[in-house]
């Protein structure tokens, strides 16, 4: 029962990082291995879906400035574009929600891309969908490959 905690609890928040744990050192079977670490990264999504939301929320009423403010500045000063900006801009316009979905459980961690997602696409409704089965697919991939990697390094040889 403890694996099987602690491998929901790690797949929530780093989902590549867990396979080799599961598969090493606990010994799942293939399907076992892909049934604990989807229900931690969906778990994860929603989770952090969640509490992404509410810091968002909050950020936006500490920091808000009153309209008759934001008039005035808007109209003395131009919007300023930081490198951090311009990045930002870039991945959403070059991957869009699929492309950051995919990439979230690979390069990103849960949390991120979660934040990403949110902040970005809030209307979608596919948003969801997207990112558990971006979990689904690399699952199956990570899974695969620890499971078969040493006979694919025997072939090799």
């Amino acid at each position: 029962m403890v694996p099987i905690i602690l491998t929901i609890l790690f797949s929530s928040f780093k989902f590549a990082a867990t396979f080799p744990l599961v598969i090493i050192q606990y010994e799942f079977s293939f399907l076992e291995t892909i049934l604990w670490t989807n229900v931690g990264g969906i778990l994860g999504v929603y989770f952090f879906a969640f509490l992404s939301e509410k810091l968002l929320a909050w950020w936006k009423r500490m920091f808000r400035r009153s309209n008759r403010k934001i008039l005035e500045d808007e109209q003395q000063v131009k919007k300023i574009f930081t490198r951090r900006n311009r990045r930002i801009v870039r991945i959403k316009q070059k991957y869009g929600l699929i492309g950051i979905a995919l990439i979230t459980p690979f390069l990103l961690s849960i949390p991120v891309g979660v934040f990403l997602v949110v902040r970005y696409y809030r209307s979608s409704k596919l948003k969801f969908l997207y990112l558990i089965a971006a979990n689904l697919i690399w699952s199956v991939i990570y899974t695969g490959f620890y499971m078969f990697w040493e006979e694919l390094l025997l072939k090799r040889a």
